[in-house]
């Protein structure tokens, strides 16, 4: 049976003398002996009072004598006009008795009562202070945590969202003759479940699953998946919302909740993103306590989340863990569920024959409590998930708990509500009152990326083709929708990858946990595979394997050079103009150029021919330094790291860069063990690339190559670290650490729609120990700096290694609360330190590149983009027939603006503009044949156009 609410205040008695008049007697006119005190004690709760309202309940108890006889119970709030409750005679006698305040007593304030007991001449006082009790409305969310993979098949997975839809439907139907707030309705959490239904379902199931959309009964997410954001791309949101917002257009309804389950944190672009797709809310439910850092310290606090552009906002809420039914509930049902691949045994719903008896009392009354006694939580409307675990059936008695628990309780109330309706009430009531933040939350599940690292670095760099194949598409095939199928099918792959779940719960059972990996790593493979596909599509107009020329495409809205490679079989190029360009065959067989001043998103084409004589290089390398005239490199001989840096008379490095540390479990940073029997030898000589690769054996690898490159006429310097990996089981972690010779540093980073200052934007609850970021970071003082590039691995760490944090850690003191202020970042290439969802080992051989700029005076956000954006979208080439000359299918005119993103749509061009800049910038849209169109961004603003044909 349910638990009720402790009694929260002690109670004063009058057990000799009366207050109200009259002496003490013992003895009832029935010759039953009648109670000689009384006490009161508060209940805690609201009743229906006998005129409709609420009513604070209070327990009157007897002492040393039940109350046999008819009786009337006075009460009187601060002088207020008493009121009588009757109570008729007892054969068994009564031990206590509820009567109820007025209403409006206690709920904003302490109130004094003043109680007599009265039979016959017998009288008996108390009196009590009741605290004030807020009239709590509490909002339960009914739904199902997706976590695709994590307890069972993808396909077994998919195919219990989508019964839980139908039998949602069937349970709403059911209950709609019951009160309003008692009648079911469900809520799919994110988008995937509905939108497997549409992709998957029965005509029947997908008729009934719209028409019950439309009617309210079942809400869809405005995200796709509880996605790891941190690892997002800027355009990678217009997939992450698509399915949401189309299945709106489907059904006439609008949903304005990104909720997400699960991972603790989010990056702060989501708000620019949300804000973007006219999506005003945010609702979080955060694990019970595994791996999520310091985040649950931010739970019970709503706040408009203002975006980086400053003019974004968002209403976010926390609220906890979304455990509470899994706790109380799915516990018992969760071992039929658990790994069952056999569908026959799945149970459809969860029905019992007492709803109330595992219900939400043991959470709810100590929750409320808390919140009543916190002064940063004013409100009295509190939200709840009501999930039964991961991937559980229904609740079908939550419709029946409910109804019976408002008959019984007039406050807290309960109301069955989705995501939309407790955000929409909470902004409604108390949108004007809730504090605003600005700020960074960092993931604290992006670590798991990295045990999978050659996936991760997959789907990287496939996201950026899919962007780049967009734009390719405006420009060759102007007037022409680009297929959008095909890159939504894409794009679902990508967003499929960066899901949070990756694989089964206990990774060693198998062949479970397998069979569930390699269903999670085929989203990463077609996703590189229908990049490349689309390429092939987007160049198709123009592409002729046996053409004369080989035309080098500029994706990016500025004009850039650009490292290319020839076709298999080519060995000269001439310009336009028919002189022979310097091309060098590199050591894996491969032949290069260097392409100058590619116009912005345009091309330039060149002459194939026969190699020329090769002129003279001012590159210089030994077996230790490279040297291009911009840069110089020296390595150190015993170690293999980079030594030294140096560009416009100016050193970059302090302590070594690139250097390899491999950190056992458990170990701390100065155990970490490094490369050794190190060779250094020269690869490549020149004229467009210089090269040392630096041989070694590693703990934790077969071998390990580090290759330390630079171009001609480029102040880069490019890293590209191999190593074959030995299964290890037993945890540890890979770091490649970079400590950069930089006065006062600032560290900023790219972030989806957005930058970031390191630690300081960061949110207090923000996970430090490793960061996620999207393309660069840079790490600048007044007299110069470095922008830093890692297009495969995303993670790093601040000063030293920071991240050897072991099990769920839930508390641990290892979870840092600020940075120290430093030029030292290590990257976090690899690891296995979860213990559950991802993979105990990883193996083969790995690569994971690295580009650093050294740049003299302060840092400029323009420049430092520029460049990440250059080694994530490098320049693309086909052979073409015939020189081109295209014409972009738009221009802009503010070096501190850029274009994210272009789309060839059916209603017209989408563009996608984002500033670098602190300060309003004006930028002027140019496009063929078309009127010019001019906006002003706000600093770090964010626009989307849609430009008509």
């Amino acid at each position: 049976m349910m638990k009720k609410p402790s009694f929260k205040k002690i109670i004063l008695c009058a057990c000799a003398l009366s207050f109200f008049g009259g002496g003490l007697r013992t003895i009832a006119a029935g010759n039953h002996p009648f109670p000689t005190c009384i006490r009161a004690e508060d209940s805690g709760v609201y009743r229906h009072r006998a005129d409709g309202q609420a009513g604070r309940e209070l327990i009157v108890r007897f002492e040393q004598s039940k109350l046999f006889d008819a009786a009337d119970v006075h009460v009187a709030a601060d002088g207020g006009k008493a009121e009588v409750f009757h109570f008729e005679a007892s054969a068994e006698g009564r031990e206590q008795v509820a009567v109820l305040l007025p209403a409006g007593v206690s709920v904003e304030k302490a109130a004094q009562v003043k109680l007599r007991l009265q039979s016959g001449g017998n009288k008996r006082d108390a009196s009590i202070e009741v605290a004030a009790k807020r009239q709590w409305t509490v909002y339960i969310l009914p739904h199902s945590h997706v976590d695709i993979g994590y307890t069972n098949t993808h396909a077994n997975v998919e195919y219990i969202h989508r019964n839980n839809i139908q039998q949602a439907i069937k349970l709403a139907r059911a209950t709609a003759h019951y009160p309003k707030d008692a009648r079911f309705k469900w809520d799919t959490e994110v988008a995937w479940p509905a939108e497997r239904t549409l992709a998957n379902g029965t005509r029947e199931e997908k008729d009934a699953m719209l028409k019950a959309i439309a009617e309210g009964i079942i809400h869809v997410g405005a995200g796709y998946i509880n996605d790891n954001t941190s690892v997002s791309a800027d355009e990678e949101f217009d997939a992450f919302f698509g399915p949401a917002q189309e299945i709106g257009r489907m059904t006439g309804r609008k949903f304005k909740t990104l909720m997400q389950v699960d991972v603790p944190g989010m990056s702060w672009g989501t708000v620019t993103a949300a804000a973007q797709h006219d999506i005003p809310y945010v609702l979080m439910f955060i694990n019970w306590g595994d791996r999520i850092g310091r985040t649950n310290d931010l739970s019970f606090y709503p706040f408009w989340w203002q975006g980086p552009d400053g003019k974004s906002k968002v209403l976010c809420i926390q609220p906890g863990g979304y455990g509470p039914g899994a706790d109380i509930k799915g516990k018992h049902f969760w071992p039929q569920m658990m790994g069952q691949t056999d569908r026959s045994k799945l149970p459809v719903i969860i029905k019992t024959d007492n709803p109330r008896e595992k219900f939400i009392d043991a959470y709810l009354w100590p929750t409320l409590a808390a919140l009543e006694r916190n002064p940063k939580y004013p409100y009295d409307i509190f939200p709840m998930s009501w999930a039964m675990a991961d991937n559980m059936p229904i609740d079908a008695d939550l419709p029946d708990a409910v109804k019976s628990w408002n008959e019984e309780y007039a406050y807290p109330h309960l109301v069955i509500a989705t995501s939309d309706e407790i955000m929409e009430t909470f902004d409604k009531k108390y949108g004007a009152v809730i504090p605003t933040r600005r700020g960074e939350f960092t993931e604290c599940w992006t670590d798991g990326l990295g045990t999978a690292a050659k996936q991760t670095a997959m789907n990287r760099n496939s996201k950026e083709l899919l962007i780049q194949n967009e734009v390719l598409w405006a420009m060759l095939q102007p007037g022409t929708p680009a297929p959008r199928d095909a890159f939504d099918a894409a794009w679902r792959n990508v967003l499929m990858g960066s899901e949070h779940t990756w694989c089964y719960s206990r990774p060693d059972q198998q062949p479970i946990s397998g069979d569930i990996l390699r269903e999670k790593f085929a989203f990463f493979e077609n996703a590189r595979r229908d990049s490349e596909t689309l390429l092939k599509r987007a160049l198709a107009p123009v592409s002729d394997p046996q053409g004369k020329f080989l035309t080098v495409f500029n994706t990016l809205s500025w004009d850039r050079p650009g490292l290319v490679t020839l076709p298999d079989g080519v060995e000269g190029i001439t310009d336009e103009k028919g002189n022979p360009l310097p091309t060098q065959k590199l050591s894996d067989g491969s032949r290069v150029f260097w392409a100058d001043s590619v116009p912005a998103m345009g091309a330039k084409s060149y002459r194939l021919g026969k190699e020329a004589p090769q002129p003279g290089s001012a590159l210089k390398v030994t077996e230790t330094t490279l040297d291009n005239g911009i840069v110089r490199v020296s390595l150190n001989p015993g170690t293999g790291d980079i030594a030294s840096i140096t560009h416009a008379g100016k050193e970059f490095v302090k302590e070594g860069a690139n250097s390899f540390s491999y950190l056992r479990g458990g170990q701390k940073p100065e155990q970490a063990e490094h490369p050794q029997a190190v060779k250094i030898r020269i690869l490549e000589k020149g004229p467009s690339v210089i090269s040392l690769m630096v041989e070694s054996q590693a703990p934790g690898c077969v071998w390990l190559k580090r290759e330390i490159r630079l171009l001609a006429n480029n102040p880069r310097v490019e890293i590209i670290d191999t190593l074959d990996k030995l299964d290890v089981r037993e945890k540890e972690g890979v770091h490649f650490g970079f400590a950069f010779d930089v006065a006062n540093p600032v560290i900023r980073m790219d972030i989806p729609w957005g930058v970031v200052q390191v630690d300081k934007d960061f949110f207090p609850e923000a996970n430090r120990n490793w960061i996620c970021f999207q393309r660069w970071l840079d790490i600048s003082g007044p007299q110069g700096g470095v922008t830093w590039v890692s297009p495969d691995a995303p993670l790093f760490q601040v000063g030293t290694m920071t991240a050897n944090i072991l099990g769920p850690a839930s508390g641990s003191p290892e979870w840092l609360r600020e940075l120290p202020q430093t030029a030292t970042i290590y990257s976090w290439a690899l690891n296995n330190h979860w213990h559950t969802n991802f993979q105990l080992s990883q193996s083969g051989v790995l690569r994971f590149r690295y580009a650093i700029l050294p740049h003299v005076g302060d840092y400029n956000a323009a420049d430092a983009n520029r460049f990440g954006t250059e080694q994530a979208r490098p320049l693309l080439a086909t052979t073409t027939q015939n020189a081109l000359n295209i014409t972009p299918p738009v221009r802009i005119d503010n070096p501190q603006v850029v274009i994210a993103g272009v789309k060839a749509q059916a209603d017209g061009l989408r563009v996608s503009l984002r500033s670098l800049s602190d300060q309003p910038e004006k930028v002027t849209l140019t496009r063929p044949n078309k009127e010019d169109k001019t906006i002003t961004l706000p600093p770090h603003g964010v626009e989307t156009l849609t430009l008509p044909r």
